[in-house]
Formats: C-alpha cells, sequence, structure tokens
C-alpha cells in the first residue's frame, strides 16, 4: 500500500492482492520507520458494520492511522481489472476542518487505459 497525504487528504493506493486481502476480511498495514526506533502505522480493516451504522471509522494517535470500512464496500471495488477504482469518505477531524480519505486500488498494469472508475456509495445522510 502507498500513502500519500496532501492538503486535507489522505490517499491511500493499494495492489488487487491487498484488495484481496481486505476483501476475506484481513487488514493492510504500511509501517513507516522513523528515526530513533519510532514508526508510524497506518492500518485498514473491514468491517460486517454497515455504512449507515458506523462502519466508517477514522481514529489516531501519535503512532498511527486506522481506518475501518464496511466489508460490503470493499467488495464494491475490484469489479474491473481495466481501471483504478476508488472509494472516497469524508471524516469531520474537529469543528468545520474534514479530512477526506481516498481508497483506491490500482488497475492491473497489463490493462491500465489511464482511466479512474469511481464507486460512490449512497450514504444515509
Amino acid at each position: 500500500m502507498d500513502v500519500h497525504f496532501s492538503g486535507q487528504a489522505l490517499h491511500c493506493q493499494m495492489s488487487r492482492a491487498e484488495l484481496q486481502r481486505l476483501s476475506s476480511g484481513r487488514s493492510v498495514e504500511l509501517q513507516v520507520l522513523l528515526p530513533r526506533n519510532h514508526s508510524f502505522k497506518i492500518s485498514i480493516r473491514p468491517t460486517a458494520i454497515a455504512a449507515d451504522r458506523g462502519g466508517w471509522q477514522l481514529d489516531s494517535d501519535p503512532t498511527g492511522i486506522w481506518l475501518t470500512v464496511p466489508r460490503a464496500q470493499v467488495e464494491l471495488l475490484g469489479q474491473t481489472t481495466s481501471f483504478a477504482e476508488r472509494l472516497m469518505r469524508e471524516f469531520e477531524v474537529s469543528p468545520g476542518e474534514r479530512l477526506q480519505v481516498i481508497l483506491e486500488v490500482i488497475a492491473d498494469k497489463e490493462q491500465l487505459v489511464g482511466d479512474v472508475l469511481e464507486v460512490t456509495p449512497q450514504s444515509a445522510d
């Protein structure tokens, strides 16, 4: 998994193999080693809880970021191998401040056409 920060966005790109891991109920993690024996971890884990019941969750502390995504929405990804596909969700991180989280699955290299297919789950909001 590759992770990029820009502005108020956290962009997580994963391979098809990592998507398979999430779809099977296991987490995907990226751990970055830092000076003085520190590290920072970003973990994405699936949950059986539906989106409208609080399935999307974002938590953090000085050692990492933990994102929980409804498994049903993870399974929406990976329907095609010729496009990159993504899920997007915004989280309120403080009053008036929001963070956009983007989960993107990279298209298979041999079939990559340079386009992105956006998967937009419907919310109950």
